[in-house]
């Protein structure tokens, strides 16, 4: 268990460490998913001509419509409020714990919850890893009462023949038991999850290329401006010196008068003939499909949608997008973290929940058949105990509670 002086001298190399970027993934260590990038800058190879170089992490979050989808999923799980619950036997249902643990209402006492979750799930997105040192422990749970989130991309995984394992952070070697890993899905027998960045990176970097390839395009850079004809023979010299005079009275905008004879044809290109806008929206659709949202979020065209269709999308979003990269966290929270039977769980109500008027019905429906009490459907939309009301057989806020021994015979 990591102490408070192991924290300091660990945030201290951390900072007193060099960040490389855009030489692979070094997140994962020897028995990881390397991207062939990796292995060709590792052996002094060059990358081969004609084909994409894959994206590293800057490169991809430069993408807009991967910036954008990657924002949306680590927002859809930091906005979810999350809490733990244990199994009541006698009602026979999980209950909400009245006092939460620590490590579930802060887990890193320098930020907020909301950052923690949001930051969680960006690294699950990308690396399909999240790293944690352990804290000290809550007395109430006998469990770490908070963590230090590290870096996904600066934690090593060192292994022996024997089967052992060690994580590694700057130089420093920590056993399985001292940190916290949530991993976001890996094969049998495998360690470390594996992220979009790893899985996915030739396919971002012909992304890339191609918006490289597109701002060129619209800057002039991937053709002439125009074609300037002599009406004689003209050595290397010459036309060099001419491009130069054409370049400096071009860069003033003012009338340009040629010499007898020259002609000068502008050179036009047309952005859709060349494919450029089917090819950066096939590109954006590919980021949606990567991280699993749907394409309409990202602005893109999608399927004529009505007010109930747009609704139940969203549910869909948070059940099939979002919660692939809760789900790994509450677990591993559960299963680490907390005591033998109590869970952290999600709770989705809010975000799931469908229209005003159809909840209503709902709630109303309910009440009537006695599945909840009026308070209890009141409590679903937030509102509090109506005042000076009580439910059948109750007793009316207020009025105290007779005993045996106020009652006349």
């Amino acid at each position: 268990m990591a102490t408070r002086n192991d924290v300091r001298k660990l945030l201290g190399a951390r900072a007193g460490s060099v960040r490389t970027s855009g030489l692979g993934y070094p997140g994962y260590g020897p028995s990881a998913l390397q991207s062939r990038r990796d292995w060709i800058y590792y052996l002094g190879e060059t990358w081969p001509s004609g084909t994409a170089m894959p994206a590293s992490e800057s490169e991809a979050l430069s993408l807009p419509p991967f910036g954008r989808g990657l924002a949306l999923l680590a927002n859809a799980v930091a906005a979810t409020d999350w809490h733990a619950t244990r199994f009541d036997p006698n009602l026979g249902v999980a209950v909400k714990l009245a006092d939460q643990p620590s490590v579930v209402t802060d887990p890193n006492p320098m930020t907020t919850a909301w950052q923690y979750r949001w930051a969680a799930t960006e690294d699950g997105v990308l690396f399909g890893n999240h790293f944690a040192l352990l804290g000290d422990l809550d007395f109430r749970t006998l469990r770490p009462g908070w963590l230090v989130p590290i870096a996904a991309d600066q934690v090593w995984l060192l292994t022996d023949p024997d089967g052992m394992y060690w994580w590694t952070i700057g130089g420093e070697m920590f056993t399985p038991d001292e940190l916290l890993h949530v991993s976001y899905g890996s094969r049998s027998g495998e360690l470390l999850g594996r992220g979009v960045l790893a899985q996915y990176a030739e396919s971002l970097g012909g992304f890339v290329a191609a918006e490289q390839h597109s701002a060129n395009y619209f800057a002039g850079g991937t053709l002439p401006p125009a074609v300037l004809q002599s009406p004689t023979a003209v050595t290397q010299d010459q036309a060099d010196e001419l491009k130069s005079k054409w370049r400096e009275m071009t860069a003033t905008r003012e009338p340009v008068v040629l010499p007898q004879g020259y002609l000068l044809t502008p050179v036009v290109s047309n952005a859709e003939q060349s494919q450029l806008v089917e090819s950066r929206t096939w590109n954006a659709e590919l980021c949606a499909m990567i991280l699993g949202i749907p394409p309409w979020k990202l602005g893109l065209q999608g399927p004529t949608m009505t007010y109930a269709n747009v609704e139940t999308a969203d549910i869909d979003f948070i059940r099939d997008s979002a919660d692939r990269y809760a789900r790994p966290l509450s677990e591993s929270f559960s299963k680490w973290l907390m005591p033998r039977g109590t869970n952290v769980v999600f709770d989705y109500a809010d975000r799931m929940r469908a229209d005003q008027r159809t909840t209503s019905d709902v709630l109303t429906a309910y009440v009537a058949a006695g599945i909840v009490t009026e308070d209890e459907a009141r409590a679903v939309i937030g509102r509090p105990p109506k005042a000076g009301t009580t439910d059948e057989n109750s007793t009316p806020v207020g009025v105290p509670e007779l005993t045996s021994t106020d009652v006349t015979p």
